[in-house]
C-alpha cells in the first residue's frame, strides 16, 4: 500500500499524462482560463500582487493570471512532469518574466509565512489528504488582509456512482470532493471571511461537452490499442451521462469562492 507522500506523487503525475490533457486540457478544470480569470476578478487582484498557485499543473491558469492581473505568480506543482513543463514553457514562450515555478507539496508549501498577496487554489482542494491542515497552511502564507481564491467541483455526500469512484472519477476531482456548504465550512472554520461565492456548475456541463468532441476525434485517429485512454474511450458514454445527470439534479457541481484573511 502506498504511503501518503507516494499517493500525492501518483496523483500529481496522473495529472499530467496523456489521459488527463484528453480530458482536461492545459488547465486542468473545468471552465479553464475563463474560470480561471473570473476567480481573479472575485479576488480583486492587483497589479503587482505577489500570487501563489497552489498546484498548479502544467502552469497554464499561473501565466494567465500574470498575463491578466499583471501580478508577479510562483505556481507551486508536486508532479515532476507538470513542473519541468511549466519551467520549459516559462523560458520558450513569450511569459512575463513574473511568472516562476518551483516543484513542491501544496499541503506543505515551502514558503515563508505572510509571503503572498493572494493565493489560488484550482480543483485541488478536493484532492488534499488533509484538507484543514493544508488551508491552515494557506492563512499562514497570507499576509494580513490578504486574499485565497479557491475553486473545486462540489458532490453531494453518498451521490456519486462506483464506476466515478476511481481514477477517471479523481481526474474530474470528484472522489473527495466537498458539498458547497462543506468548502464554506472549511474557509470559515480556517479564520477567513467569504467575500465572494458563485456557483459556475453550467461549467461542468460545457466540459463534458468538449470530452464528448475529444473522445469522437480519439476514436476516429486513434489506432486501437490496449491504454489508458483507449480503455476511457470504451467507458466513456455511459460515465459522461452519469455525471451529465448528476450535475442537472445538482449532485454534481462546480464553486469558487474568495475568501480573506484578517488585517
Amino acid at each position: 500500500m502506498l504511503d501518503t507522500y507516494a499517493a500525492k506523487i501518483c496523483c500529481a503525475d496522473l495529472y499530467s499524462s496523456e489521459l488527463a490533457r484528453l480530458i482536461l486540457g492545459d488547465s486542468l478544470h473545468p471552465g479553464g482560463l475563463r474560470a480561471t480569470n473570473r476567480l481573479g476578478r472575485a479576488m480583486a487582484i492587483q497589479p503587482g500582487w505577489r500570487v501563489l498557485d497552489l498546484a498548479c499543473g502544467m502552469g497554464a491558469s499561473a501565466t494567465a493570471l500574470s498575463r491578466v492581473f499583471r501580478c508577479h505568480v510562483t505556481g507551486l506543482e508536486l508532479g515532476a512532469q507538470a513542473a519541468a513543463a511549466s519551467r520549459t514553457r516559462a523560458l520558450s514562450e513569450p511569459v512575463p518574466s513574473n511568472v516562476a515555478f518551483v516543484r513542491g507539496d501544496a499541503e506543505t508549501p515551502p514558503f515563508r509565512s505572510g509571503a503572498f498577496d493572494a493565493v489560488i487554489i484550482e480543483c485541488a482542494a478536493s484532492l488534499f489528504v488533509h484538507k484543514a491542515d493544508a488551508i491552515a497552511n494557506v492563512v499562514r502564507l497570507l499576509r494580513p488582509g490578504g486574499i485565497l481564491g479557491l475553486s473545486d467541483v462540489t458532490v453531494t455526500p453518498g451521490s456519486l456512482p462506483p464506476e466515478l469512484d476511481g481514477t477517471i472519477g479523481m481526474m474530474l476531482c470528484l472522489t473527495d470532493a466537498l458539498p458547497p456548504d462543506g468548502y464554506q465550512a472549511m474557509l470559515e472554520n480556517a479564520g477567513l471571511t467569504i467575500t465572494a461565492q458563485e456557483n459556475l456548475s453550467n461549467e461542468v456541463l460545457t466540459l463534458l461537452a468538449e470530452l464528448r468532441t475529444k473522445l469522437n476525434v480519439w476514436q476516429q485517429f486513434t489506432t486501437p490499442a490496449a491504454s489508458p485512454a483507449s480503455d476511457l474511450a470504451e467507458s466513456a458514454p455511459a460515465l459522461l451521462s452519469q455525471v451529465e445527470a448528476l450535475v442537472q439534479q445538482g449532485q454534481i457541481g462546480y464553486w469558487h469562492y474568495a475568501a480573506r484573511k484578517p488585517a
